[in-house]
């Protein structure tokens, strides 16, 4: 459980399976929510879960009070804010006595992103965010079968998520946990500046814990003329806080691993959705990389449970699929809905799928559980054609309300990906960015000619990989932009009363909920 903290979530284990997850912002649409109640009633209802059965309750930091009703609070903050990887005691969270393991936040995300790395022996973690329990960045090491904390914040301040907050708050951006990734879409604009460059080292790295300092070395940095808030300026600090960012991570993993890399790596926290970080790891330490699609606090929850079972109870934990937010929805709670909201409803039809996005339709797409995390995957996306033109902006800012200088990724079948670029490494979870020839999905391309891409198997999405072949054998195009579903503001929808409230009234061509599909109000 994750019960405190932004991106609060509930995650049940059986025998070492994880069973069910839910994010609390998908039932209640609020992003980032922190409130935790409905999920854990959702959980317990959705998969009929016998609390009298459950006997462990594993937790993340901060944890609420009021939720757990510990034994010993105090000792378990005291003890995980100390440095301890967990605490056991005893939760009365169902009204008896129950066996808890509070485990350390910066734990979490590391057992999370060790579990992605098959736990393999002398794996490095680097859990990397904004702000953590004890740390901002923390390094771990897999050594006989147990997680051993190496390095308490060895990144300097420019390293590590604070700095991507202080960037986004130099520039006007309001804080919040989105806020990176929104200033990094800057970076592909500009070009690294080495004054700029002179001016973010000579920052004092105790801005990390200083206030005061942090204020006062904003007042002086917001004065300076390569800080102004204008486009082409912007762009070129972020593109150079991205080389700095990218250089330090780098150059640290190597110090553990190697050049190349000699054990499998590892990365956990916010820091792991940096496409652009990420994709020059995987090539600077010459191997794949594991990074769970939840590496956000979204994560939290299945974290813990994996702790818990995989490191205090030694038990194996098998291997979950990424689709597994919640429960599938039923075809007769799809179909009301649609018909509810006006449309008219009929049996999926992948040809008419493929051919409304050939003609240069939007298709909201909606299909069993959801996707575990802040990417979406095919199982909750707004899907178009990447050779259209304006598709980008219809889809990113009008119907998203996004800002323009935004990119859009893209899905694409696996066997396709594996003969347009030869020798790369594929990118299930979207996590990793790829240089596009000129020409290639332009609408799905960012300025700096990269693409953030997911690779699709067919046994992960049997529906969506049949809908590419479809669209490409109309279009000669092999992929589909592919950004989630969900209106401005919202989290990411969940239902198909999600769906329909926000884009039944706008401009998306066909829904398709499941076995069933209407098309839009204006469709084509």
């Amino acid at each position: 459980m994750h019960s405190l903290g932004h991106d609060a979530g509930v995650s049940y284990f059986e025998d070492g399976e994880l069973k069910f997850s839910i994010e609390a912002e998908r039932l209640s649409r609020i992003r980032h929510d922190g409130r935790v109640g409905d999920a854990l009633k959702h959980t317990i209802q959705a998969a009929s879960i016998d609390t009298s059965q459950i006997d462990l309750i594993a937790v993340s930091t901060p944890f609420s009070d009021d939720v757990l009703g510990l034994a010993d609070p105090e000792a378990a903050r005291g003890a995980t804010s100390s440095g301890a990887l967990h605490h056991r005691t005893t939760s009365t969270l169902f009204g008896r006595p129950i066996d808890c393991v509070v485990v350390t936040h910066e734990v979490s995300h590391a057992a999370l992103a060790a579990h992605y790395a098959g736990h393999s022996e002398g794996c490095v973690v680097l859990i990397n965010e904004g702000r953590g329990q004890i740390t901002r960045s923390s390094l771990f090491r897999i050594e006989q079968g147990q997680l051993r904390w190496l390095e308490k914040d060895p990144l300097p301040w420019f390293g590590n998520g604070f700095g991507w907050i202080a960037i986004g708050l130099l520039f006007g951006f309001v804080k919040n946990p989105s806020v990176a990734g929104r200033v990094m879409a800057l970076g592909g604009y500009g070009q690294p500046d080495e004054r700029v460059r002179e001016l973010l080292l000579a920052v004092d790295h105790d801005v990390l814990h200083n206030r005061a300092l942090a204020d006062a070395t904003y007042a002086k940095l917001v004065e300076r003329p390569e800080f102004r808030r204008e486009f082409d300026t912007m762009a070129n600090a972020v593109a150079t806080f991205q080389q700095m960012f990218t250089d330090e991570v780098s150059n640290l993993l190597v110090r553990y691993t190697g050049e190349p890399a000699n054990v499998d790596v590892a990365l956990g926290g916010g820091c792991a959705l940096n496409i652009v970080a990420n994709a020059a790891l995987r090539q600077r330490l010459g191997r794949d990389i594991a990074i769970p699609p939840a590496c956000n606090d979204s994560g939290h929850s299945v974290g813990a449970g994996v702790y818990a079972l995989r490191y205090v109870l030694g038990q194996e934990v098998a291997p979950f699929s990424v689709y597994g937010n919640g429960r599938p929805e039923d075809a007769s709670t799809s179909g009301s809905t649609l018909s509810g909201a006006g449309l008219d409803v009929r049996s999926y039809d992948a040809d008419v799928a493929a051919d409304v996005l050939a003609r240069g339709g939007v298709v909201a797409f909606l299909e069993g559980a959801a996707e575990m995390g802040p990417r979406a995957l095919g199982r909750r996306s707004l899907l178009g054609d990447p050779h259209a033109p304006g598709m980008r902006e219809r889809m990113s800012q009008k119907l998203k309300r996004r800002e323009w200088f935004r990119p859009l990724g893209a899905v694409i079948r696996d066997d396709r990906f594996a003969e347009l670029f030869p020798g790369e490494r594929p990118s299930p979870y979207m996590l990793f960015n790829y240089d596009l020839p000129e020409g290639m999905f332009p609408e799905a391309r960012h300025a700096d000619g990269t693409s953030r891409l997911q690779t699709l198997a067919a046994g992960d999405h049997s529906r969506l990989y049949d809908l590419l072949g479809r669209f490409e054998q109309l279009t000669g195009t092999a992929a589909l932009i592919n950004t989630s579903l969900n209106g401005p503001g919202r989290a990411i929808a969940q239902t198909s009363g999600h769906m329909v409230n926000d884009f039944a009234d706008q401009d998306v061509d066909l829904f398709v909920a499941g076995d069933l599909m209407a098309p839009g109000r204006g469709g084509r």
